[in-house]
């Protein structure tokens, strides 16, 4: 897992193309700002999520073996609980064509506040979406599907 402020983030595209790629996708603003999933190139694409955070009963811990998430909080603030998938007890086993292996367990909390970003690995199972306080907020987050290989 990697958590960072966007200012940040071509720091890490020594990880490969695709980060390099969708650092300059990010830092150009070239993303839509209309909820919906759009197609980009070698293999990638990513997601507009616009909705409310969600109490803890709504939550559950996922991970994936295709992707790696890149999530950036474009509006808002949210809480991820995080965790090695090996510690936790596989609830709903791997779903090939919604790449998702679910999860029931304990992590810990990481803050994600407007401007920030996390990357989660295969390895990295996290519970997006969660309320920091416990009035819900509105958010607006941008996540990048990166093909593993």
């Amino acid at each position: 897992m990697i958590y960072d402020s966007i200012k940040n983030l071509k720091l890490y595209t020594a990880l490969g193309k695709r980060f390099k790629e969708a650092e300059e996708f990010i830092a150009g603003k070239h993303f839509k700002k209309t909820a919906g999933r759009y197609e980009l190139k070698n293999g990638m694409y990513y997601m507009v999520q616009d909705y409310e955070t969600k109490p803890d009963a709504e939550g559950f811990f996922e991970s994936h073996k295709k992707f790696i998430d890149l999530q950036y909080i474009v509006k808002g603030k949210e809480r991820h609980e995080v965790a090695n998938s090996s510690t936790l007890k596989v609830r709903n086993r791997y779903d090939a064509e919604k790449d998702l292996v679910v999860y029931d367990g304990s992590g810990f909390g990481v803050i994600l506040d407007k401007g920030y970003f996390v990357i989660y690995f295969p390895e990295d199972a996290h519970m997006p979406n969660m309320r920091v306080d416990k009035k819900p907020e509105k958010m607006l987050k941008v996540v990048f599907k990166i093909p593993v290989a």
